[in-house]
């Protein structure tokens, strides 16, 4: 199963890489099968455990069958995390809407924080129409994928809540 990569969207100062500044990737992907309660608490117990290891924080959303994660921290172990996920079977259709260096990270408090969301919360998080599809809302994020730092301080909020 292949990845799809979008360009980066985040800018970079040229003094970026002396700070070794945190690196996040923010993908999405669609379920196999949907996800039951025992299911999705199984994911984040995996997720937290590797991630407190490996010193890498983020936050999944789960909305109608589809995943929307951010993970964030070394830059190496990032990618080499975003490597197995992509190969995780309970998934599928897995695409990377944005990666790149950015100035901290926004989950720094989570080892894998969680959300379930609906499309409606989802396409508001994104600045749409409440009637816009997951499948609206991704093609949307694959296209201007400057709307994700909007996304990420929505989810922020809603797990504040």
């Amino acid at each position: 199963m292949g990845v799809g990569y979008v360009v980066s969207c985040v800018a970079i100062d040229i003094y970026a890489a002396k700070r070794q500044m945190p690196y996040q990737i923010v993908y999405s992907s669609q379920a196999t099968v949907p996800m039951s309660v025992a299911g999705l608490e199984e994911i984040l117990a995996d997720a937290r455990a590797g991630n407190k290891a490996q010193d890498v924080t983020g936050a999944l959303v789960y909305a109608e069958g589809v995943f929307f994660q951010i993970i964030e921290g070394d830059k190496e172990t990032v990618r080499n995390l975003m490597a197995n996920i992509a190969r995780d079977s309970r998934h599928h259709s897995v695409k990377v809407v944005c990666e790149g260096s950015v100035e901290g990270r926004a989950f720094e408090s989570w080892s894998m924080a969680y959300l379930n969301a609906t499309a409606e919360q989802m396409s508001a998080w994104a600045g749409l129409p409440g009637t816009s599809t997951l499948d609206d809302l991704l093609a949307d994020i694959g296209r201007a994928p400057d709307r994700v730092p909007r996304i990420l301080v929505s989810v922020l909020h809603a797990l504040r809540r």
